[in-house]
């Protein structure tokens, strides 16, 4: 604590120097959300409901997803010209599989892409990314290091290759999951951002050789600025929604920002917090996944199994529901980012405690029972949010 304290001048100057990209990306996002709007309804471009999967009042219309892709790179792209430390090598991959991603998401909003080519492209985006910046080929090294053990590299590598393509996957299907309320996905993701930020700024006050510093902060801050944006006329009644374009590539930007808390051996509380800040979207996947498991419904299968759906069904308003969420991001949010001031041998017992009792509560609310049977027609998750 009293290091933290001693470094507070420099955490105000880190936020001081990032906050702007993150104010480049929110005012980027903000005016192009409504020229999306106007774009996809003349196009055609919307969310039809089905009172099933889609039940909201009103054909809404998608390309949200589209002026926060366009936030995002407008931070990206002012502080690549503004950071002689930008390391072009690192940064550049990222971006460039960030408008794959969210062009790959695009084409499933427009076209619908099955469920299995659209994971595989996504792969080979990722691990394209992966190899081409070296993000996240370290992450085996770091977690064998508490046990001492420092694999050859010719292992190392690949498993940490296969280690980091499952969680950038993961994470981009957990954002794209939990894009169903309206307002749930971009605050969600905004409050994650924080956490990331935080976990970000520590590093590189305490870590401050590591060349991925700027990296990691332009890529939370601009993840933040572009939720923001977006959420004025995404919160209920929501004006757009952001569709796989957006939540996708959130997701995504999620995912690099957990590998980058690895990157080149760094200890694993940092990834650790980060994937405690991201708990909120791996819970909802876990249970939407095992639920579906025991109803005999394929994973790929859309539903209201998720933890929102429930509460929504149970009685409770979409609004209220949406705050509920967010309240518990923010908890989740806080708990990860501890690991800016407390050690790792207490970090761990707290995050199993906390995991533990998530679990709990979860099997308390009857949230993971099986359902009878199908009880609406099996399709791919939709794409767009349910409000």
């Amino acid at each position: 604590m009293d290091e933290v304290a001693e470094h507070i001048p420099l955490y105000i100057q880190v936020a001081k120097d990032f906050a702007w990209y993150g104010v480049v990306a929110m005012v980027v996002t903000a005016f192009t959300t409504p020229l999306a709007a106007t774009l996809a309804r003349r196009y055609g471009v919307l969310d039809v409901p089905d009172q099933q999967l889609k039940p909201h009042a009103r054909p809404t219309p998608y390309l949200g997803g589209v002026a926060i892709c366009l936030g995002w790179v407008a931070a990206i792209l002012v502080a690549i010209a503004t950071r002689p430390s930008m390391p072009l090598g690192m940064i550049v991959p990222v971006l460039l599989g960030g408008v794959a991603m969210s062009l790959l998401g695009l084409f499933d909003d427009v076209r619908e892409l099955s469920p299995k080519l659209r994971l595989a492209l996504g792969a080979a985006v990722i691990a394209t990314v992966m190899l081409t910046s070296g993000i996240g080929l370290d992450l085996t090294r770091t977690f064998l290091k508490l046990f001492g053990i420092d694999p050859p590299v010719w292992i190392g590598v690949p498993v940490s290759f296969a280690l980091g393509l499952f969680i950038v996957l993961g994470a981009c299907n957990s954002t794209n999951l939990i894009d169903g309320l309206d307002g749930l996905c971009a605050g969600v993701t905004a409050i994650i951002a924080l956490g990331f930020f935080v976990i970000a700024a520590r590093l590189a006050v305490v870590e401050y050789s590591r060349e991925a510093n700027d990296v990691r902060l332009v890529l939370a801050i601009a993840m933040f600025g572009a939720a923001m944006g977006f959420l004025p006329l995404n919160f209920n009644p929501a004006k757009i929604f952001m569709g796989d374009a957006g939540s996708v590539l959130l997701g995504y930007n999620c995912g690099m920002l957990l590998l980058l808390f690895a990157e080149r051996g760094t200890t694993v509380r940092w990834i650790l917090g980060g994937l405690m800040v991201f708990a909120l979207p791996i819970f909802d996947t876990a249970l939407a996944i095992v639920r579906r498991w025991r109803s005999g419904r394929s994973i790929f299968a859309g539903d209201r199994s998720h933890f929102y759906d429930q509460l929504v069904d149970r009685g409770l308003s979409v609004r209220r529901v949406v705050v509920i969420s967010y309240a518990l991001a923010a908890v989740y949010a806080l708990l990860g980012s501890l690991v800016a001031v407390v050690r790792l041998r207490y970090v761990v017992p707290l995050y199993a405690v906390v995991v533990a009792a998530t679990v709990v509560a979860i099997l308390k609310a009857g949230m993971i029972r099986a359902e009878p049977g199908p009880d609406r027609p099996e399709s791919s998750e939709p794409a767009s949010p349910t409000a």
